[in-house]
């Protein structure tokens, strides 16, 4: 009985551990099919996801060869050397070999110990960080060096599972390419140390005044103590943290045997001295400096291949400075020549009444290939390499020279004007004191064409324009059509005000938020000889690695921002501006030149942006610390008087020609006051010349219809005004018809005086509390004759 109940207790126990083997294999099963799944999605996950963010590789960085920037002999078409790029000038990087083995040793000790034995991931550390992850014990760190270089390099500091598996599959591929002496280079170059230092030879200088190969073991393990959070172990800011933080390494390099228990000790207690010497006169290289041209060459380059690569700014820079690229640019010696005679020389400097030296910078732009062939950053002997440069940097005010750009190019674009349409020059609000705008000189002038308001300069024309287009049209046309990248629709400043270009009074008098570029204004006037068409303003055209391949293609980006016609209404309207308005200091002899002036308020920066059928050039001048700008020795708008100085060199040679017209222009007569065909009226106007004008315009642009704006009135002969019902009937006297205004103006305030009203019609009626426009003088023709009424004609009958 026993035996048997035995029996089917086994035998209940194998069935048992039959049914659990199932189960257990069946999870088993599962487990390895969903491993099998998850992996497969993972590697898809990876190829169509990740692939591209993990092929990552410092094209030509070889630490050891000289770049060169090239330009193109304008005579004989042959590539020549401008300038070669030595990576000495950058004072901050320091080579493997002159970094201390003590600064290297600390950084593996603390960092990264199994650094040399690693593929670029140290999976213990990394499992390591993802269990304490999972427990939710906080971060446990895990990047080794060559993760953390690659984070630098990118600037990735986003904190998801998707980068920490990007930066795993970085690593390992940058390993495959990279050593671990030009790995440990890089990093010890890039990372930052706190008081604005990148890099352990700026951080050697700033901390201890030496350079970096100077530096003992103590001084080196609290260098490497300071990249944990500079802000913590910074010794400026916590001596005693920074302290605490140097032992600890000393304690890992002794663990690791990377010092003996003797240097240990001595290094302890070694009292560490702090002293800044990052501006010692020693440390500077003032043998060569870079031009302006060079440095934006420089810039332009580095900038684009950031972008192209996502790389970090000191690690492209120092691509670029050492890595053997052949850089093409688009200088142009002669030009730049006559740039560097005038700006370089203080004598030619308009003299001003500030303790200040005026400022300025130029552009130059070649019409033909919408290139940047010449530019300066700034006036006098240059100071150093890479310096601050007012062309290309600095965010300016552009004043009047904005209105050709967001005013008259998008209103001729749209159709609303011409070169002869006629404004009225009048305020266009108003409040209980005071209307607005006011016009350089305080006057209003009354009825002006487009053509004349661009030739004074007038306020008033534009901003009624940009009221009629609307300032978010004119705006768009501006930034996205003429490049003026710069303008913002919103800015809240560290007041919490709320600031905008898109409105009145920054588009069309250039009072903006930000300002312009130099630069980007000259690549907006070059559209109009370019019969409309914008091209961006390159500097270089292309990178080639030292065996040739193509690193940047810089391709110039170009698009048509308007209609041939519109560019050559403008280019029209700003000769005439040269000729006949403020712009008559530009004249070159000999040379067909248009240009536009700008002044900002208070006189703070004064520019010219002018051009000829050969080059577009723009000069802004003004003070790094802005003020009026006062000239003691001239009434010459100083970026005129630069303009014309240097351009009349670089034209010194060249025929005269012509700017491209289009084919369908024709001359017409039109009415000053109207902009429509002449009639009577308007060849019998009162005033001193002609009011009819000849002008150059679209055959569909020419006048059908006759002026409505003058109208004939009888004047008497005896006392030169309106004749009344009296002034006919006086014995020997008579009347004779003259052409006056007919225009209706009222204004909202008193006082408005419009220089054109002594020559209109008196309105007597007018809206209720509004009032009239008033005339200069009180004794103008439209007021009715005084001389002659009932009294005198019955007197003389009787």
């Amino acid at each position: 009985m026993s035996e048997r109940k035995e029996t089917r207790n086994r035998s209940a126990a194998v069935r048992i551990l039959a049914v659990a083997g199932k189960i257990l294999g069946t999870v088993l099963l599962l487990g390895l099919l969903t491993s099998l799944i998850f992996a497969c999605l993972f590697a898809v996950y990876v190829k169509n996801d990740l692939s591209a963010q993990t092929d990552f590789k410092v094209e030509g960085f070889t630490l050891d060869q000289t770049s060169v920037i090239y330009y193109e002999d304008p005579k004989t078409g042959e590539d020549v050397v401008l300038q070669k790029l030595y990576g000495g000038s950058n004072r901050t990087w320091v080579e493997y070999k002159d970094i201390p083995k003590n600064l290297i040793h600390a950084c593996i000790a603390i960092e990264d110990k199994r650094f040399d034995d690693h593929q670029g991931v140290d999976w213990y550390t990394t499992l390591k960080a993802c269990v304490k992850m999972f427990l939710g014990q906080g971060q446990a760190g895990g990047s080794t060096i060559t993760q953390q270089l690659i984070k630098n390099l990118t600037g990735d500091e986003e904190v998801t599972v998707r980068r920490k598996i990007v930066e795993i599959f970085r690593a390992l591929e940058f390993e495959k390419t990279h050593t671990k002496r030009d790995i440990m280079e890089m990093y010890l170059n890039i990372i930052g140390l706190g008081e604005n230092c990148s890099g352990v030879q700026s951080a050697s200088r700033v901390y201890f005044g030496k350079n970096v190969e100077e530096l003992d073991l103590a001084e080196c393990a609290s260098l490497i103590g300071i990249t944990n959070n500079p802000s913590v172990y910074d010794p400026y800011i916590n001596p005693g943290k920074n302290k605490e933080r140097q032992e600890i390494i000393l304690q890992q390099m002794l663990e690791q045997n990377y010092i003996n228990q003797e240097q240990y000790e001595e290094a302890v207690a070694e009292e560490l001295v702090f002293r800044n010497a990052s501006g010692d006169a020693s440390d500077a290289d003032n043998d060569a400096f870079y031009s302006y041209f060079e440095d934006q060459v420089i810039r332009d380059v580095v900038r684009d291949l950031c972008d192209r690569t996502g790389y970090e700014y000191d690690i492209v820079y120092k691509m670029v400075m050492t890595g053997g690229y052949q850089i093409y640019s688009t200088f142009d010696p002669e030009v730049q020549a006559a740039v560097d005679k005038v700006y370089s020389d203080l004598a030619n400097i308009p003299e001003t009444a500030s303790s200040q030296q005026l400022q300025s910078g130029m552009v130059i732009i070649d019409n033909k290939t919408g290139d940047i062939v010449a530019l300066t950053g700034g006036v006098g002997p240059k100071q150093g390499s890479l310096t601050w440069n007012r062309a290309t940097q600095s965010l300016l005010s552009p004043g009047s020279t904005i209105k050709p750009i967001s005013v008259y190019a998008p209103a001729l674009e749209l159709g609303i004007v011409t070169p002869a349409t006629a404004i009225d020059d009048t305020p266009y609000s108003f409040t209980d004191s005071a209307c607005w705008p006011k016009n350089s000189d305080s006057v209003y002038r009354g009825l002006v064409s487009v053509n004349e308001a661009v030739e004074l300069s007038l306020n008033t024309v534009p901003v009624k324009l940009v009221a009629q287009m609307t300032p978010e049209y004119c705006f768009s046309f501006a930034k996205d059509k003429m490049g003026l990248s710069t303008l913002v629709s919103e800015y809240v400043t560290n007041s919490g005000e709320v600031l905008s270009d898109v409105n009145l009074a920054p588009l069309a008098m250039g009072g903006l938020t930000n300002g312009v570029t130099i630069r980007a204004m000259a690549a907006a006037y070059a559209t109009f000889p370019n019969q409309g068409v914008y091209r961006e303003a390159r500097t270089y055209t292309k990178v080639t690695d030292a065996d040739g391949n193509l690193i940047l293609d810089n391709s110039q980006t170009s698009y048509v921002a308007m209609k041939e016609l519109s560019a050559w209404y403008i280019t029209y309207m700003l000769q005439n501006t040269v000729q006949e308005g403020t712009g008559r200091a530009a004249q070159i002899e000999n040379m067909t030149i248009a240009g536009k002036t700008g002044t900002t308020t208070s006189d703070f920066d004064r520019w010219f942006a002018g051009y000829s059928p050969y080059y577009t050039g723009v000069v802004w001048c003004g003070y790094d610390d802005p003020e009026e700008v006062v000239l003691t020795n001239s009434d010459t708008n100083p970026a005129i008087t630069l303009w014309q100085c240097v351009m009349e060199n670089v034209h010194s040679g060249l025929r005269d020609r012509e700017f491209s017209r289009p084919t369908n222009v024709v001359e017409c007569s039109v009415c000053k006051d109207s902009g429509m065909l002449c009639t009577r009226a308007c060849e019998e106007d009162v005033r001193e010349g002609s009011r009819v004008e000849k002008v150059l315009l679209s055959i569909y642009d020419v006048p059908t219809q006759s002026c409505t704006v003058h109208k004939e009135v009888e004047v008497c002969n005896a006392s030169g005004h309106v004749a009344n019902r009296y002034c006919a009937l006086a014995a020997g006297n008579g009347t004779h018809k003259v052409g006056l205004l007919d225009v209706a103006r009222a204004f909202p305030v008193r006082g408005i005086t419009v220089l054109d009203q002594a020559y209109a019609v008196s309105n007597a009626i007018l809206p209720e509390g509004y009032y009239p426009a008033l005339s200069p003088s009180i004794d103008s023709v439209n007021v009715e004759c005084y001389v002659h009424s009932s009294s005198s004609i019955s007197g003389k009958t009787n």
